[in-house]
């Protein structure tokens, strides 16, 4: 028996005014001339960019072997590009903002298997359900549930371990992405749950997917370098490269939920008070840089993630506008919105957050610190 067969099922009101006015507002944003077709216009841009800096990257380290100025250059050409593609290109077909159809958006979201080496199968699961239904919800949130390594919400148990995870958190983030690649995929499946969220074991055309992806994963990223390159280059090049992107990626979405503006609650908790799922989705997440257009476009505007977890299904390119709205909506209403000016107030907030919850718990002469 599966654990989502053993505990009762989460629920959330889906209703209330926040969120009904939000959506009035935005969806008449959008209906404004030419905005659907602007911002899908600039979203399809992104693939194509995306795709050109990781092939030439490639293409450059394996037919003209360069040398130890150029080789570099390629290696951060191919983490530029795997970021493009993570943030700007599989995350929102993978969502379903990338076109109507859903097998569309599922044969765009494939990039995730064949560029990344993650399952997109798996990653449906993973964060669309088990992450943006029950964001910051202990157990329930994979995301926020890494017990025994770290502690990032209040009703996860003290461990002595924890009062340096400030420190060590950091190494641990640069294999996020090397594990999904290797383990973590088939240990998803196998375990049959993705935090209490069911997963099942891949069939058909899905199973061909996760198969398929990763044989040209490894085909691309290993087996023809191994072609090039001594073993112990294609290694190092391997694990750096993924060491990188990894890091990049769990910093990202860390900055938006696990931070101390963020909320975080049992599953306890939510049973025995039931909350508006706009109103949590709001105050369990935090915006960060909203007015650096750079990392805005890197970053798929993920640094929007409040209007993301409210709007997954509308196109990254317009969150920047839907944030005016959620902004205004959220004071009108008494939401609270949080959001950190720059990266360094984003990342200080982060360090304190994991230094709180690490020392949460412990002695008082160590809590206090």
């Amino acid at each position: 028996m599966t654990a989502t067969a053993t505990k009762p099922k989460l629920a959330f009101d889906n209703g209330g005014a926040f969120i009904q006015e939000t959506r009035r507002e935005v969806e008449q944003y959008l209906s404004r001339g030419r905005t659907r077709v602007k911002g899908a216009l600039l979203l399809y841009a992104k693939a194509p960019i995306a795709l050109a800096v990781t092939a030439a990257s490639w293409a450059v380290l394996m037919f003209l072997r360069p040398g130890f100025i150029v080789a570099p250059l390629c290696l951060l050409g191919l983490v530029l590009g795997s970021i493009l593609i993570a943030f700007c290109v599989q995350h929102d077909a993978n969502h379903g903002a990338y076109f109507r159809r859903r097998h569309y958006n599922h044969l765009v979201g494939w990039s995730a298997d064949a560029l990344l080496g993650i399952s997109s199968y798996a990653w449906r699961v993973k964060h669309n359900v088990a992450h943006h239904t029950y964001t910051n919800i202990d157990g329930f949130d994979d995301d926020a549930t890494q017990t025994p390594l770290a502690r990032f919400t209040p009703s996860q148990p003290a461990k002595p371990w924890y009062r340096f995870q400030q420190y060590y958190i950091w190494p641990m983030y640069t294999l996020m992405g090397l594990r999904w690649q290797t383990i973590g995929d088939f240990a998803a499946f196998a375990r049959g749950t993705i935090g209490e969220s069911a997963v099942r074991a891949p069939r058909g055309w899905n199973l061909a997917g996760v198969i398929a992806g990763k044989a040209f994963f490894i085909t691309w990223a290993i087996v023809i370098p191994l072609l090039v390159y001594p073993w112990w280059a294609v290694v190092a090049a391997y694990v750096g490269f993924g060491m990188v992107v990894s890091l990049i990626m769990a910093v990202t979405f860390q900055l938006a939920h696990c931070v101390e503006e963020a909320s975080f609650a049992s599953a306890d908790e939510l049973r025995e008070e039931r909350r508006i799922w706009a109103v949590h989705e709001v105050e369990t997440t935090v915006d960060f840089c909203p007015r650096n257009p750079v990392l805005t476009w890197m970053l798929g505007g993920l640094n929007f993630q409040i209007e993301h977890h409210l709007f997954p299904r509308v196109p990254h390119t317009h969150y920047p506008k839907i944030a005016e709205i959620v902004r205004r909506n959220c004071i009108k209403h008494g939401v609270r919105y949080s959001f950190h000016p720059s990266l360094g107030r984003a990342l200080r907030s982060h360090f304190i957050h994991l230094r709180t919850m690490g020392r949460l718990g412990l002695p008082p002469e160590i809590e206090m610190g």
